[in-house]
Order: C-alpha cells, then sequence, then structure tokens
C-alpha cells in the first residue's frame, strides 16, 4: 500500500512539473510576441513627422494640432523668455511644419510634469 502511495505522488509530481514549465514556455513566447509588437509600433514612428503624422502619433486631428499651434503662436508674441518645452516645438521646411519625435516626447512630459492644458 505504502509503495502505490509513493507512486501515485512521483506520477503527480512528475505531470506537475510538465504542466508548469509548459505553462512558463507560452508565457515567455507571448512575452516575446508583445515586444515584437511593440517595437514594430514604435518603429513605424518616423524621427521627423508631418502635421498628418504626429496626429496620428498624439491621436488627435489635425485640426487640434493647427489650433495648438496658433494658441501657442499667439501665446508666444508677448513673451520676451520662456521655457524652451511651453510650447509645441516644430520646424518650418519650405513652409511646412514638421516634427521632431523626440522634440514632441519631450513637450508631452513638460506639459505633463506642469499640467499645462488646453482649454
Amino acid at each position: 500500500m505504502r509503495q502505490s502511495t509513493y507512486l501515485i505522488g512521483v506520477v503527480l509530481l512528475g505531470l506537475s512539473i510538465v504542466v508548469a514549465a509548459l505553462i512558463l514556455s507560452n508565457t515567455a513566447s507571448n512575452t516575446t510576441n508583445i515586444n515584437e509588437d511593440s517595437e514594430n509600433v514604435t518603429s513605424s514612428i518616423p524621427d521627423l513627422m508631418t502635421t498628418t503624422q504626429l496626429a496620428e502619433y498624439l491621436q488627435i486631428s489635425e485640426q487640434s494640432i493647427e489650433i495648438i499651434i496658433s494658441h501657442d503662436d499667439w501665446q508666444r508674441e508677448g513673451l520676451s523668455s520662456y521655457d524652451t518645452y511651453q510650447f509645441i516645438p516644430y520646424l518650418l521646411l519650405d513652409n511646412q511644419k514638421r516634427f521632431i519625435k523626440t522634440e514632441i516626447d519631450a513637450w508631452l512630459k513638460y506639459r505633463n510634469d506642469n499640467k499645462l492644458n488646453y482649454d
């Protein structure tokens, strides 16, 4: 009787180890897929964006971006100095606005840290 109890215990322990290994391998492969997906999303965003690409990146409309720019430009006119990221950073290239991704990220962080919103 005692030997059969040991045998059942060993079989259950072995099955537990196999099931745990399968669960861990499945979790590891899912984590790899998630990392690959996030890299694909990040790599699809160019370093220099148009207004359309910025709108997609920020998940707002192009009209909202134009409103932010005009609001910022209006406020900037009355100031002699200001914080670098107080206003949305952009470049004018051939009379077209371009946005550098790292600058936009810094602008977003500044606005979040200072709890600034457009009303």
